[in-house]
């Protein structure tokens, strides 16, 4: 078993495309406490399921949604980020961009540097640690897309 503190990269699972949903739950009722039915079946949101599924069941920490996205947010710009650009992208103070980014630099995921033209900003880099879990994760969403893909034009 691996130390806890470890980021571990995912692997892929087998995601089946059938989704349970109880009718019951399916009517979309104005309460907002039932899933409708296409929500509960559409595919992207079955890849995303797939994909988070996947993340969770391997060895090692999890991501939080505020880490994943920032972690996305770096590896799907090109742009440079820094500390400030990502709290007003994601709609959080730079202190909590700061925690998330602790995080994402203790896994290798992410390296803060100083920026030379302003010793003030801090720039988000990539690693190539990132790099790899970014392409290991597009790769499990392209296997649940297109595993969900047949049942969805079916």
């Amino acid at each position: 078993m691996m130390h806890k503190s470890a980021f571990v990269p995912a692997r892929a699972i087998k995601v089946t495309t059938a989704v349970a949903v109880d009718p019951a739950l399916a009517d979309g009722s104005a309460d907002g406490t039932r899933v409708p039915k296409a929500l509960a079946t559409d595919p992207r949101i079955v890849v995303l399921h797939g994909t988070l599924l996947s993340l969770v069941r391997r060895d090692g920490r999890d991501l939080t949604a505020r880490q994943l996205t920032a972690f996305l947010s770096v590896y799907m710009d090109e742009q440079t980020h820094t500390v400030s650009t990502l709290a007003e992208l994601l709609h959080i103070s730079r202190p909590g961009v700061t925690r998330i980014m602790d995080r994402l630099v203790h896994f290798d995921l992410v390296a803060r540097e100083e920026d030379r033209e302003d010793r003030r900003r801090v720039l988000v880099r990539r690693t190539l640690r990132g790099a790899a879990f970014f392409r290991e994760l597009v790769g499990i969403s392209r296997q649940v897309g297109d595993s969900v893909q047949p049942a969805a034009n079916g």
